[in-house]
Parts: C-alpha cells; structure tokens; sequence
C-alpha cells in the first residue's frame, strides 16, 4: 500500500500536469468542431462545419470534465459550442455518420450519447442512429450485445459483438431516457429497449466471467480490452456492488486480472480489433480511453468498493500515467508551448499527435488526480485527530445557541457565526466530495477565526457545532499534538501536520490550547520560538486560508499573547471574544440544578446588581502585578459574571448549604456563595476588561475584520 507521502507527492504532480488539459485538446479547435490530426495551414481552422464526429465528441467529453481551475488562460468559449456542435451533428446526412469512411456503428454508439445530452430539441435522426444500432439485435435473435455490423458492412462480414461498442450503447440509452423520457418510452414500445438493454448487461457479466477466467489461466486467447469494457458496463451499477459479496469478489479479482497483464512499460498490449478502418487499417481500444471510464465509474458517490480496490493498485494506475508522460508529443506550433499531444499508434507510420488520444489521455488524467486526491484525503483524515460531532444537524444548533448566549451576547454572537460561517453549506450533492480539489468557500467568504476568552466559555464547543451544523468533518488539534515528538522537533512535526491539512477538504479545524506555540516570547526562548512562528505556523496558516478547501479556527484564553504578525489579513479574517455565559443562561441552569435536587429557589438579583460589582483594575505591568490579588468580598458579586458553565453545580451545592432558610437568592446570599467556592482574581478580572477592549467593547458589531496591515 503507498504511503501518504507517494499519494501527496503524486497529487501535485498530477495537479500541475492536468494544467496543460484545456490548452492541449483546444488545440485541435477547428470553429465547431475538432480535427482529427492538426497540420499547419489546415483549411478547417474556422470551418462552421461539423466534422470528425468521434474525435470531436471525445475532446468535448475531456474538456467539459475539465475543471474550472485547469482552464488557465485559454477562453472558455469552446465549451459553449457543444449544444451546437450536437445540433450540427445531428443534422448531418446520414450517410456522414462513420468514422473514416468505415464502421458506422462505432460512430453511432461513441457520439450519440454525448449528442443526445447537449441537443437542444428531439430530432428524428436520434431514432434512425439508435434503429440502425440495435439492427443486428434485431435480425440476428443469438446476438446479445453489440459489435460492428450493419452498413457499410454486409452481414456476412459482421463483426462479433464486443464490450466495448456495447459498452457505448448502454450509455446511449441512458442519455436517451434521461434526456427525452417521452421519446424513449415510445422507441421502448417500438424496439424492446429494455429487454435490449438487459440482454447486454447478462452478456457483459457473462463475458467478464469468460476474460477472468481466461486471464487467470494465463491463456492466449485472454483479452484485457474486453476484460475492461464489460468491467466498466458492470461498474455502471454500482447500487448492485456494494451489498453483494459476490459481485465485490469478482470485480476485486477482475481488476486484479487485468492489471496483471500490465507491460513493465506501464501500459497493455494490442488484442483483437475491434473493427477496420477503410484507409487506416486495424482499429483497437486506447488504452487511456478504457481506463478513463473505469475511473469514471470509481468516482461515483457510491463507488467506495471500488476506490478502495484500485487503491490497492495506485502503483500500476500512476505506472500508467507516467508511460503517458513518456510518450507525449510537443506541438510544433501552439499558442501554447507547454501543450502536449498524443499519438494513438494505431495508424501505422504516422506519429502526429490526435485529438482523441490527447483528450483520452488527459481525460483518464483528470480522474486519476480525482482518485489520488481523494486517497490522499482519506490517509490524512486517518492520523489526524478527527472528532465527532453532534447526532444531528439540529442537536448542533441548539449546541451553538446555547454557547453563544454570553455575557456580552445574548443573541448578536450566534447571528454573526452563522451569517459569516454556517452559510458554508454541506456540499450541494455528493459529487463535490468527489473532486477534492474544488474550493467551498468563495473567495471573498469568512474560512479562519481566532476565538479567545476565558477558559471554559464554550470556545471549542462552537467550533464542533458549526462543523456539526454544516456536515463537515471536525479536526481537534492540541499543543500535544505539535511537541508529540519533542520540542526540538516541533518544526518538523507542525511540517507534517499542515501537510495533512493541506490535502483535506469540507472540514472544520481548530487548534486548540496553543497559546504556548503562539505568544509573545522573551529571552532566550523568543529566538526560538519566533523562528517556528516565521518558518512554520504563518506561512503554513497562510497557505490553509489561500486554499479555500476548510474553515478553521484558533481558541485561546489570552489573544494579548498571540503575536502581533499572526493576526494580520490573509491569515486570519476575524476575532471573536467568546465571553462567559449569558446572566439569563447562568439564572436559567442554576436554578434547573436547583430544581433537580429538590432545592428550588427565586433568583432575586439582576443583571444590573451583577454589573454594579465589576471594576476595572488598575494595572503597572499589564496585569502581572495582580495574579495574586483577590477580588474584595465587596465586589463578589463580579465573580458571577465570570463564571463558567462547569463551576454552576459547585455553586448550586453552595447555595444550597447556605444556613439562611428562605427559597430565594438574593444578592448577599449569592455573594457568600460566590465567594465561598470560586476562586477569582484581580487578574482574571482585568484580562476579561481589556478582551472587550480588543473586539471593540460588548456593544460594536461582532468580530469586525482584522484590518490589513
């Protein structure tokens, strides 16, 4: 099994080649539609004609599976031609509808799914191409799938049905009865479609048992090119692999069958054809173009048996990709000298590169790097400290709404971290976690916070209820997990963290208790600690917040130690003082504990008794010089505002010991109890005043951005 170094290291190589995708295959652009091989001085440069229906729908397959930051700076428009290069296609003569002069049938199956997808409206010729398929069903009652028959070739001369074109066929329907249900329910009637379709499906099974067998005896007569397609067809189904043991056996052992025929080249050898071309000879699969539709289909949201067996073949798949690299072809005149080309070698004597084989080859390089993203997320996600949750969405609300009701909050808190920071919506559908490489949040959105205040306020409670509250995975990362292997390694292990954060996506993280790693230092120990701060924790913080990919978060007790640098745009956008719970939150649970033990009590003291209590203490050396210091009993009463969720059952037993008989609270009682169990200093006292100076004082619009310095 690879390590999670090979899958990062590969990921970016993978990422940097998928970069020259759009500007290669865009080379071949023709004005509606793509040449086959490009020439200088080729005549069809702006042609509005419709041509090279095969070649073209495979760039335009490539291209559109292209993602948005690949695109570089080649226009876009390309991409907006497809609905009418379908409408051209479609309206082309019948007669156009082969590939160099020869195998129709092939033409039909590979370009009438793409079409049927971007047609604007039904035409009529979609029935007569479909028709024309499925004649050899028709006429020939032993014939389960489809090969190449039909004109130009006589009966007699039909090629024997391969997995391959029934592959493309199957696809076909799809399109057809996702696209125009009305139509396809009257073609059903007309031609038995699903009675076709399900015919193709037993044959498929039936012939990836046959090339199973045959590889596992090692026969001559085996065909990986077979053994592919009709494992692509049953892969179609994944809803049929996941609770079937069997099936999972078979398709476990067929991909290892067909990786076993891998050259130490990195790719496969030629089998049967599957046709011939009039004027080039024998026709035969491409090896990226099977491999990219079985990537595609791993890549389902329900494929996951899938991704974790070709897991344990990542070394063949990037064996692959690089004999890819071994064999690209440079252009000798691209508006872009990094684009790359690929010849199929299947016309004997010619090398130029072709449009279809450099759209295949960037196509199945898009998947891979899908693939291995998704790989290397998932052996990240398995050493970092990842945490639960919460139950339910709604059990997160609540969580949060309870934690934000603080002192200086009661409800403004709450409404600030969801407008800024719950609108990170869980993905739209389950296809955006198949691309790991797709930013979530908009540029211009909230991804990272500091959360400071007390100990004990909630802080790292909100943080696991937003992750609840949006569906994204949760990550706790503590001081211990930086010095796990000794603070002369720090570097090296805070390395190793971001590595793994870097490659993650949808999920919430908070370094929790890292003040030591953070704050200002003096003596001896600055030098040190300023060099993992300048070298490590900033430019790996600032990279997170580039990325776009998580929101994260930093909790501490005191944000007066954090070093001024960490702070500054581009690595944080706000601050949030998480104060102590709210008078009414504090009035509310104490009096539940009360309740509970049979002691309930009136709470007769106000928010504004509490307030009268609080001082600001007067400090020489920023409140070192009051550690030690109590707060005078006379000003108890502050201590209330300072409490903390955890120290309310100490409290109740308080209250509930007081000698005084009456059922209510009032304001010497609380205080006697206040000063009997919680211990508070001056210190504590100022650091809560200069907080709320450091936000901006309890009543300025929350968290307002950290201004760019």
């Amino acid at each position: 099994m690879a390590t999670f170094q090979e899958f990062g290291e590969n990921r970016r190589l993978l990422q940097e080649f998928c970069k020259l995708h759009y500007e290669s295959v865009a080379h071949f652009f023709a004005g509606r539609s793509f040449v086959n091989v490009w020439r200088e001085g080729h005549p069809k440069r702006k042609s509005k004609t419709v041509e090279h229906l095969t070649s073209s729908t495979t760039c335009f397959d490539s291209l559109l599976e292209c993602s948005d930051s690949y695109k570089r700076s080649t226009p876009v428009y390309i991409l907006k031609l497809a609905p009418r290069y379908a409408n051209g296609a479609i309206r082309l003569p019948k007669k156009d509808w082969v590939s160099d002069g020869s195998a129709g049938t092939y033409c039909r199956c590979r370009t009438l799914p793409f079409v049927i997808r971007h047609l604007s409206d039904w035409n009529d010729n979609v029935e007569f191409h479909t028709t024309a398929i499925f004649k050899q069903m028709l006429a020939q009652s032993d014939r389960f799938a489809i090969g190449e028959a039909g004109w130009p070739l006589k009966e007699d001369n039909w090629y024997p049905p391969n997995a391959y074109h029934t592959y493309w066929t199957l696809e076909l329907l799809s399109a057809l009865s996702r696209k125009f249900e009305k139509e396809y329910v009257r073609l059903d009637k007309k031609l038995k479609l699903a009675i076709l379709s399900e015919k193709m499906r037993l044959w498929a099974r039936e012939a990836l048992g046959c090339q199973v067998s045959l590889h596992s005896a090692e026969s001559s007569m085996l065909d990986s090119d077979q053994l592919a397609w009709s494992l692509a067809v049953i892969l179609r189904s994944p809803e049929n692999i996941q609770a079937n043991l069997a099936e999972q056996d078979l398709i476990k052992h067929a991909v290892h069958c067909l990786f076993e025929t891998q050259t130490k080249v990195g790719s496969w050898r030629h089998y049967a054809p599957l046709f011939h071309y009039r004027d080039s000879g024998n026709a035969y699969c491409y090896v990226f173009e099977s491999f990219a539709e079985l990537l595609r289909w791993s890549l389902n949201p329900r494929a996951r048996f899938v991704r974790t067996v070709l897991k344990t073949h990542f070394g063949n798949l990037i064996k692959l990709w690089q004999y890819a690299r071994f064999t690209q072809v440079p252009f000798e005149n691209s508006l872009n000298p990094k684009a790359v080309g690929w010849s199929s070698g299947h016309r004997t004597g010619k090398a130029e590169p072709e449009s279809w084989a450099t759209a295949s080859v960037f196509l199945f390089s898009q998947y891979l790097r899908r693939l291995v993203g998704i790989w290397a997320r998932e052996e990240a996600l398995a050493t970092l400290p990842k945490q639960p949750t919460y139950p339910s969405r709604k059990e997160a609300r609540e969580k949060l709404t309870s934690r934000t009701r603080t002192w200086t909050s009661e409800s403004g808190l709450k409404k600030y971290l969801l407008r800024e920071f719950a609108k990170h919506h869980s993905p739209e559908s389950e296809e955006d976690l198949i691309e790991p490489d797709k930013q979530p949040i908009e540029d211009n959105n909230y991804r990272a916070a500091i959360l400071y205040g007390p100990p004990g306020t909630g802080k790292t409670t909100i943080a696991r209820a937003l992750a609840g509250m949006i569906g994204w995975d949760y990550i706790e990362l503590h001081a211990s997990h930086f010095v796990a292997d000794g603070l002369p390694y720090v570097q090296r292990t805070a390395n190793d963290i971001f590595k793994k954060l870097m490659e993650i996506d949808h999920a919430v993280v908070l370094f929790d208790e890292i003040d030591e790693l953070v704050r200002e230092r003096e003596g001896e120990e600055a030098d040190a600690f300023g060099r993992f701060l300048t070298t490590s924790m900033l430019p790996k913080l600032a990279e997170l917040w580039k990325s776009r990919k998580i929101i994260y978060f930093v909790a501490t007790n005191h944000i007066s130690y954090f070093d001024r640098a960490i702070t500054r745009s581009g690595r944080f956008d706000t601050s949030v003082f998480i104060s102590p719970p709210s008078f009414a939150s504090k009035k509310t649970e104490l009096k539940k504990i009360l309740a509970g033990r049979g002691r309930p009590m009136e709470f007769k003291v106000s928010k504004a008794d509490i307030e009268l209590a609080m001082f600001d203490p007067e400090t020489k050396d920023n409140g070192k010089d009051l550690a030690d210091k109590e707060i005078p009993k006379e000003n108890a009463l502050a201590k209330f505002v300072l409490l903390r969720w955890d120290e309310l059952e100490d409290l109740a037993t308080s209250l509930s010991r007081d000698s005084t008989r009456s059922n209510s609270i009032n304001k010497e009682r609380l205080a006697r109890a206040l000063q009997g169990v919680v211990r508070r200093t001056q210190r504590d006292l100022f650091d809560y005043h200069r907080d709320k100076r450091f936000e901006g004082g309890a009543s300025a619009k929350y968290a307002p951005r950290i201004s760019k310095a």
